[in-house]
């Protein structure tokens, strides 16, 4: 299979519009096995929890110390513990200029107490069927998410109603879906990711004087039209058959990775590979409808429900 090879020189930009998926369950804290959600053994059921956590931070949650804040607004809900809308999510507690990228007119001088608020999608799902864990999506823009707060703040709660119990969660990852159309999916493109990376590679490029000391690298390999290095199943038994970690190529280890996957006839990226919170991202950016700068709720609807649905019926089915 013939490929091309890109060498980027630059600093590596994260998905505009990423979507990340959790599994949740409820266990006894000194087990592992997973209750039902709707166990007798809670205060209250998980999707009656999930609902109630919801209601509570409907108005302005502020954290002082880390300078974030942030509350639900729901939007629609089809079953108890189902639900979906957006997180306001801020930051505060610095000054800036708010300068017209136009004209350059400065606007606006920001205060250390104003609040810089983006809306994020979120959706719970607690499925009717007897499962005994339910699903999470949460939108990020431009590397921005509000994850860890809202859920760290969601398990401290459960433990405080559900003294011997917690909830549990974790990110999905390509390979917790096998049998999915993600893992079935044809790969077109690999990027891969070195950051902090020496300058030595960039100097064959460019004048050395005028290279940083450290440069973040990027290697593109992308099949030939209509042909495709594998489907996503193949590429990441590859990648745990050699290092689960990094990716070697041509002397150089990569300890991030991207794959560009066909799924519908349009393409996706999804991050299979990295320490950092970028591994199990799906990029929703080019899938989205925009409006004033930010996706549309529906759009983001619609490809959510897409995709946790198939997460969901693979979960059963393992």
């Amino acid at each position: 299979m013939k490929f091309y090879l890109v060498k980027l020189y630059g600093v590596y930009v994260p998905s505009s519009i990423g979507i990340r998926f959790y599994r949740f369950v409820v266990c006894e804290k000194r087990e592992s096995a997973p209750l039902s959600l709707t166990t007798s053994e809670l205060n209250k059921s998980v999707p009656e929890f999930i609902d109630s956590f919801i209601q509570a931070h409907s108005s302005t949650q502020q954290n002082n110390e880390l300078e974030r804040s942030w509350f639900f607004e729901p939007i629609e809900s089809d079953s108890v513990g189902s639900s979906r809308g957006l997180v306001r999510y801020g930051t505060f507690g610095f000054e800036s200029d708010f300068v017209d990228t136009k004209t350059k007119k400065k606007n606006y001088r920001r205060k250390t107490t104003d609040t810089e608020e983006i809306p994020l999608y979120y959706e719970f799902w607690c499925p009717t069927d007897g499962s005994n864990f339910g699903l999470v999506a949460f939108q990020s823009f431009q590397g921005r998410s509000c994850i860890t707060l809202v859920m760290n703040r969601l398990q401290k709660l459960f433990e405080h109603e559900n003294e011997d119990y917690a909830i549990r969660y974790k990110k999905l990852l390509p390979n917790d879906a096998k049998g999915s159309a993600y893992y079935s999916a044809p790969v077109k493109k690999l990027r891969l990711i070195k950051r902090q990376a020496s300058s030595d590679i960039a100097d064959q490029y460019f004048n050395p004087a005028d290279v940083p000391e450290e440069i973040d690298l990027e290697l593109i390999l992308s099949a030939r039209r209509k042909k495709s290095f594998g489907n996503l199943a193949s590429l990441m038994n590859h990648i745990k058959s050699t290092d689960g970690s990094i990716v070697t190529h041509d002397g150089i280890s990569f300890p991030e990775a991207v794959a560009q996957i066909s799924i519908g006839g349009r393409p996706r990226q999804v991050g299979i590979l990295g320490a950092n919170s970028d591994a199990g991202t799906i990029d929703l950016t080019d899938a989205v409808d925009w409006h004033g700068g930010h996706p549309t709720f529906a759009s983001l609807r619609r490809e959510a429900n897409t995709l946790m649905q198939d997460f969901h019926s693979t979960l059963v089915g393992e």
